[in-house]
C-alpha cells in the first residue's frame, strides 16, 4: 500500500514539473515571438541595420504604401543597410545622402517614379517628375534652389506616404485643398512671393468649397484641378477659359460664340473670372448681371439693357419653373396622379439647365425661344393641374343630387316603416 501511494506521490510529482515546465518554455516562446516582431529586433529580408538606430523612422515608415511595396531606407537615402557598422553603412561607395535636401528628395523620388519599367505594374503615371520641372514649385526647388518652395514630401507626407485613395491622404481630394493651405495660408513663408494667404477662406465659402466640404462632391473642382498637381502653373488670362472649360464643357462653348470672345482673345476680358470671380465664386444667379455689368458697361448702354433683359428671361424662366414645381407637388399630396405632369416638369428642367449654359451667347434671340418654350410647357402643365381639379370639383357636384336623392328616399322608407307600424299595433 506504501508502495502505491510512493508510486502515486512521484508520478504526481512528474506531471506537476513537466506542467511548469510547458508554462515556461511557452512563455519564453511568447516573448521570443514579441521580440522577433519588434521593429528593434527585427532583421528584413536585407538585414537592415538602420533600424538599430532609426526604429522610430521604421515604425512610421510600416503603414505606408512604400513598405508594403518592398521600399526600403537606402532607396531614398542610400547607405548599405546589411552593414553594422555606420562607416562602412555610410561609406562614399554607398551612396549615402543622409537627410535628402528637397531638390535631391524630387529626385530620388523621380528614381522610381518616372520608371515606366518600375511603375508599369502599379499603373501610376510616370511623368509626374517632367510636370514637376515645368511647375513654379519645381522650378524655384531645381533651378533657383529654393528650400521653401513645396516638393514631393510637402504633400505626400515622409516616411508614412500612403495611397492617394486613402481618404486619410493629403492629397486625397477632399484634403487637397488644406494641404495646400499649409503653405499658402502661411503669412510668413508667402510674404517674399506676394501671395495672398486668404485663398482657402475664399475657397470653402465658394460653390466649390461648399459642394466639397459639405456636399463630400468629391468631382468639384479643388487647387489641383484648376492649377494642376504636379505640374502647377497658376493659369493665364487666355488659360482660365480652358481651365474652367474642362468641366463647363457647354458654358464654354457657347461663350465662344458670344461678343466677349473677341475680347477674351485681345486679352481685354478674363473668359470666366470677369463675372464669377476667382477663388470665391458663388452660386450664380440672374442677379449677377446686376453688377457684373458695370464692371465694363456703363448704365443705359446697349451693352448694359441687353444684360437687363436676359436678366428679365433668365428670372421669370426660374420663376415659372418654381411656381410649377409646387404646383405639381400640392397636387400630389392632394390625392391626384400627377405622374404625367412630374415628367413633364422633368423636361422643363433640362431646358431651365440648358438655358443657363445658352445664355453665355449673350444671344437675346436664342434665350427668348428657350424662355418662351419654358413658359409655354409650365403654362400646359398648370393648365393640365387645374382641369384636374376641376374636374374634381364637377364629380362632387354631381354627387349632391344623388345624395338628396337618398336621404328622401330614406325619410319616405322611415314614414312608410312608422305607418305600418302602426296599423299593425
Amino acid at each position: 500500500m506504501s508502495h502505491h501511494r510512493n508510486l502515486n506521490h512521484q508520478a504526481a510529482h512528474f506531471i506537476t514539473n513537466e506542467r511548469g515546465s510547458f508554462f515556461v518554455y511557452f512563455g519564453i516562446l511568447i516573448i521570443l515571438l514579441f521580440l522577433s516582431t519588434h521593429p528593434l529586433f527585427a532583421n528584413t529580408d536585407n538585414e537592415n541595420q538602420c533600424i538599430a538606430c532609426h526604429s522610430d523612422y521604421w515604425e512610421e515608415m510600416q503603414a505606408s504604401i512604400h513598405s508594403r511595396n518592398g521600399v526600403a531606407c537606402q532607396d531614398c537615402h542610400g547607405g548599405d543597410p546589411a552593414q553594422a557598422d555606420q562607416a562602412l553603412a555610410k561609406g562614399p561607395e554607398t551612396g549615402y545622402i543622409g537627410v535628402p535636401e528637397k531638390d535631391q528628395a524630387v529626385q530620388r523620388c523621380g528614381n522610381c517614379h518616372a520608371n515606366v519599367e518600375f511603375m508599369n505594374p502599379y499603373g501610376i503615371r510616370t511623368d509626374q517628375l517632367a510636370r514637376y520641372l515645368t511647375s513654379t514649385h519645381g522650378k524655384r526647388v531645381m533651378v533657383d534652389h529654393d528650400m521653401k518652395a513645396a516638393a514631393c514630401m510637402d504633400c505626400h507626407g515622409y516616411h508614412d506616404v500612403i495611397a492617394v485613395s486613402d481618404p486619410n491622404s493629403p492629397v486625397y481630394p477632399s484634403n487637397v485643398p488644406k494641404t495646400c493651405n499649409h503653405c499658402h495660408g502661411n503669412e510668413r513663408l508667402m510674404e517674399p512671393y506676394h501671395h495672398p494667404t486668404d485663398v482657402f477662406d475664399q475657397y470653402r465659402e465658394s460653390v466649390h468649397g461648399k459642394a466639397l466640404f459639405e456636399k463630400g462632391n468629391l468631382a468639384v473642382a479643388n487647387c489641383a484641378a484648376c492649377h494642376g498637381s504636379h505640374g502647377a502653373v497658376p493659369p493665364g488670362v487666355k488659360d482660365l477659359g480652358a481651365t474652367c472649360g474642362k468641366c463647363h464643357v457647354n458654358e464654354k462653348k457657347y461663350f465662344l460664340e458670344s461678343p466677349h470672345a473677341a475680347a477674351m482673345v485681345e486679352g481685354k476680358f478674363s473668359e470666366c473670372t470677369s463675372c464669377h470671380g476667382f477663388h470665391d465664386v458663388q452660386h450664380p444667379t440672374a442677379a449677377l448681371y446686376e453688377k457684373a455689368c458695370l464692371n465694363c458697361h456703363a448704365t443705359g448702354t446697349t451693352e448694359y439693357q441687353l444684360g437687363q433683359a436676359i436678366e428679365r428671361e433668365l428670372n421669370n424662366a426660374e420663376q415659372a419653373f418654381e411656381k410649377t414645381k409646387g404646383t405639381v407637388k400640392q397636387a400630389a399630396i392632394e390625392g391626384f396622379f400627377v405622374e404625367e405632369e412630374a415628367a413633364n416638369l422633368e423636361e422643363v428642367k433640362t431646358h431651365l439647365i440648358e438655358i443657363k449654359s445658352v445664355q453665355h451667347t449673350l444671344n437675346n434671340h436664342f434665350l427668348t425661344e428657350r424662355h418662351d418654350a419654358i413658359v409655354k410647357s409650365t403654362d400646359e402643365i398648370e393648365r393640365s393641374i387645374r382641369h384636374k381639379r376641376l374636374s374634381h370639383k364637377q364629380r362632387q357636384w354631381m354627387l349632391v343630387p344623388i345624395w338628396v336623392f337618398i336621404v328622401i328616399m330614406v325619410l319616405v322608407l322611415y314614414r312608410k316603416y312608422k305607418q305600418l307600424k302602426n296599423q299593425k299595433d
